[in-house]
């Protein structure tokens, strides 16, 4: 058999002193050698000696680059200076020269510059109505000046915005009856077992009618008073009148006190009447538009 090439034996290795003396002149003597060093910002090395370009980027406006400062020592660059500075005045005296005869056309001048009587009377006699007009309605305001006027006086619109703020039973029905009769008046019912928090909910109705409750013990006035938002009117109940004749009774003692302290201006105002016909469990399972006729 013939015997296999040794390949161990044909492998050359570098000796020791091409590491230690000929391979640091080489790294030396590469001119792509790249040297890393961490810094937060770029820093060159070399300067930028394109005066030019220094002198466009001052120009745009890049940052840290001022526009450079140009040395002329001869007699020619001065001449040149003064001559631009020349030009320049030249140029401003000939705009300000045209800029008069340019606005005197948009000017009147002699007899078109004096206003038309007529036109003078009627901006006087506007100026006087407008005058008279304020001082009647400060004269004959219902409020103080420093206050706005209600916003149950003011009207509303019934926006989708709006019917998702009475999802309660017969809320919105309500709340439509009120602006299609425009009623400035609630009347609420309550019985001696209705707690405080089932009149929270009436709450939300004042912005756009006023509210009053007709009330049979005293805690639960002084609740009601606490929430500033209702008119009270206590009212005691009789054992002896049925459901119907109490309901009458409340009634008609609610639309004299409303009158009594100006919640009806007018006797024929129409207002609303809110009543329970399970009393002790809810405020509100009935309601009646109501107008004395």
């Amino acid at each position: 058999m013939s015997e296999q090439p040794n390949h161990s034996e044909d492998r050359q290795t570098m000796a020791s002193s091409f590491f230690d003396v000929l391979w640091p002149l080489i790294l030396d003597e590469n001119l792509c050698r790249i040297e890393s060093k961490s810094e937060e910002f770029f820093v060159p090395k070399q300067t930028f000696n394109r005066l030019e370009w220094h002198k466009y980027l001052a120009q745009v406006g890049y940052p840290f680059y001022i526009t450079p400062l140009e040395l002329r020592c001869c007699k020619g660059a001065l001449m040149e200076e003064i001559e631009n500075q020349e030009a320049e005045k030249a140029l401003n005296q000939e705009v300000e020269e045209r800029k008069g005869p340019a606005q005197g056309d948009f000017l009147r001048c002699g007899s078109q510059a004096i206003r038309p009587i007529d036109k003078k009377v009627d901006d006087l006699r506007i100026e006087h109505e407008r005058r008279q007009k304020l001082a009647y309605d400060f004269a004959n305001r219902k409020f103080p000046w420093t206050m706005q006027t209600p916003s149950h006086e003011l009207g509303f619109t019934i926006t989708e915005e709006l019917e998702k703020c009475f999802k309660g039973p017969m809320e919105l029905a309500l709340l439509q009856s009120i602006h299609d009769h425009d009623c400035k008046l609630m009347v609420i019912d309550l019985s001696v077992e209705v707690d405080i928090k089932d009149c929270q909910r009436w709450i939300k109705f004042r912005p756009y009618i006023q509210l009053l409750g007709l009330v049979r013990t005293p805690r639960m006035e002084r609740s009601l008073q606490l929430l500033n938002v209702f008119h009270t009117l206590f009212v005691e109940e009789s054992v002896e009148n049925s459901w119907d004749e109490e309901l009458h009774c409340s009634l008609r003692t609610a639309f004299l006190h409303a009158q009594k302290i100006q919640l009806l201006k007018s006797c024929g105002e129409p207002f609303v009447f809110v009543f329970s016909r399970m009393r002790g469990i809810c405020t509100c399972d009935s309601f009646k538009i109501l107008r004395r006729a």
